[in-house]
């Protein structure tokens, strides 16, 4: 549907791609001359400047490059640190749009003047991310303070016309087995629009959230705000405000304990109810003032069958046992690998990564490259 409305537009293809080599090029350039040469190796300074320059550059190319810049901050065995601090202000730190367009918006996806549907709302807005802007509010039936989410103008159209050149560039790479081989950049990147295009309707976002709410009631010390289907709509997302901080930004004496709650809570999400959040990134954690663990945006959920339930739990229970050789096999029935695949020549790149991140090292300590 993408290559048949885009393929008529080629003045549309021609200037977004223009625009992409004008503003990413020197950034490019730069990284690699700085890679090459070892500067950036040496000088922590350099590489601060890099990533903020890379940043900068992501945030001004839109949703897209946004998202896969959130993705990867936080990726601690690609990035460094520094690297990471500097990509994770995508996460709430983008740039907002006019607050006339947010309120117009509201009043034409709830159909009633903002006014009426909030007893106050803050004129400007609180965060910024890459698909909307959020305001504080207050609702005028409940008296409830509520996080109002407004999704930027034009985010859809911008967001497939970035697909569908991703996509043809990745089927251009299919010509090349070297690359190709090695990864399924279209099979990807279409699993990656399905989810993205999931994400722009909020109205997904809200029952997804509530499902959720209902399901961590088993785990006392999570918080899951309150969503409002009365007030939400493809466009315009309501659900409870919470009070807190980052958890990642937080200095408190339990963030160590939290953390642990945090993979309990996934694990817990994975394994028990085969449902979700698939965007743990760090604006999308929190610790509030109660010292509970709050866990926000449920645009981005992910779905896994009882086979690979188990599949996984089978996978963890020889991972710790290091019995490197059915982990092979476990791949292969979670169809991470083929069925049919010889697995044995690779384990011993799975002793050599699993052993090393067993040892403490963590993700950083596995190389993705050997694997």
């Amino acid at each position: 549907a993408l290559k048949k409305f885009f393929s008529k537009r080629p003045n549309l293809i021609t200037a977004r791609i223009a625009q992409v080599m004008s503003k990413g090029g020197a950034v490019v350039v730069n990284f690699a001359r700085d890679v090459l040469t070892g500067a950036i190796k040496n000088d922590p300074e350099l590489e601060v400047k890099r990533a903020a320059e890379l940043r900068d550059t992501i945030t001004s190319l839109g949703p897209f490059f946004i998202k896969l810049g959130q993705a990867l901050s936080i990726r601690p065995d690609i990035l460094s640190p520094r690297s990471m601090v500097e990509l994770q202000k995508l996460c709430d730190k983008v740039p907002s749009f006019d607050s006339k367009i947010a309120f117009e918006t509201i009043e034409r996806e709830l159909g009633r003047p903002v006014d009426e549907i909030f007893s106050e709302i803050t004129p400007e807005p609180v965060a910024a991310a890459s698909l909307g802007q959020v305001y504080k509010a207050t609702l005028r039936a409940t008296g409830d303070t509520v996080a109002v989410k407004v999704q930027r103008p034009k985010v859809l159209e911008t967001v497939s016309l970035d697909l569908y050149l991703a996509r043809e560039l990745g089927l251009f790479a299919r010509n090349f087995p070297n690359l190709s081989d090695r990864l399924d950049a279209v099979a990807l990147l279409d699993e990656f629009a399905f989810r993205f295009y999931q994400e722009l309707d909020y109205n997904l976002e809200c029952e997804s959230g509530n499902k959720m709410k209902e399901q961590m009631k088993v785990l006392p010390d999570v918080v899951i705000p309150t969503n409002y289907p009365e007030y939400t709509s493809r466009r315009v997302h309501v659900a409870e405000w919470i009070d807190g901080e980052k958890l990642s930004q937080s200095t408190a004496d339990d963030v160590g304990a939290l953390v642990n709650l945090g993979v309990i809570t996934y694990l817990t999400q994975l394994l028990d109810f085969g449902f979700f959040h698939a965007d743990p990134h760090p604006g999308n954690m929190m610790r509030t003032n109660d010292g509970k663990l709050a866990i926000l945006d449920f645009g981005l959920m992910t779905e896994v069958t009882d086979d690979q339930k188990y599949g996984m739990i089978e996978a963890i229970a020889h991972l710790l046992n290091r019995d490197y050789t059915e982990i092979g096999q476990d791949f292969i029935n979670l169809d991470f690998i083929p069925k049919g695949t010889d697995t044995e020549p690779i384990v011993p790149a799975l002793t050599k990564v699993f052993d090393a991140a067993l040892a403490g090292g963590g993700a950083k300590s596995i190389n993705f490259q050997d694997l």
